[in-house]
């Protein structure tokens, strides 16, 4: 068993609330393993569960996260499992996501659901054309994304809340020339 999904295992034993449900990020895998996305950016790490099945299938992820405890913690389980290609950063994911220079193929938001707007709106300016969002708990915690969810209805983006672990919506960019 390689060593990545011997921790990715462990952590499962020992699921926490607030990693994104097992159902949730093998949907999320499936996705990646057809598309091969080249970056990946999460928004939200916690304890790098979710990191470590997306470091399987990128050559590259960013990690965001604002709590320094969950920061070493995340760090200490890609450590453990040899994982090298995941790049955690520590800061107010607003404030990082202004600063970012890179394009993603794929972005996982799982963070303060206050900031849910916000970091979509940044996070569409650092997708790749034809990229994809990943939102998790829109079901769970529908009552804290008023305002993301306006912002969606007043889009032009494509979405689809997604019965899967506690609401998972996948969100793109509406590119009107392949309709």
């Amino acid at each position: 068993m390689n060593k990545t999904l011997e921790i990715i295992n462990d952590l499962e034993k020992e699921r926490k609330e607030r990693n994104i449900s097992r159902e949730s990020i093998e949907f999320i895998s499936i996705i990646c393993g057809i598309l091969k996305p080249k970056n990946i950016l999460e928004i939200g790490t916690f304890n790098g569960y979710s990191a470590l099945w997306l470091s399987s299938y990128s050559n590259k992820v960013i990690s965001l996260e604002k709590d320094e405890r969950s920061v070493i913690l995340a760090n200490d389980n890609l450590r453990k499992a040899g994982c090298k290609n995941v790049e955690i950063i520590h800061g107010d994911a607003v404030e990082v996501l202004k600063k970012l220079d890179i394009k993603f193929d794929i972005v996982l938001i799982d963070a303060m659901k206050s900031q849910y707007k916000k970091y979509l709106e940044y996070s569409l300016m650092l997708l790749n054309k034809n990229g994809l969002i990943f939102i998790d708990n829109t079901i769970s915690h529908k009552e804290h994304l008023d305002d993301f969810f306006e912002y969606l209805m007043h889009s032009d983006l494509y979405y689809k809340e997604l019965n899967l672990g506690k609401g998972l919506m996948l969100i793109t960019k509406n590119d009107k020339e392949n309709l």
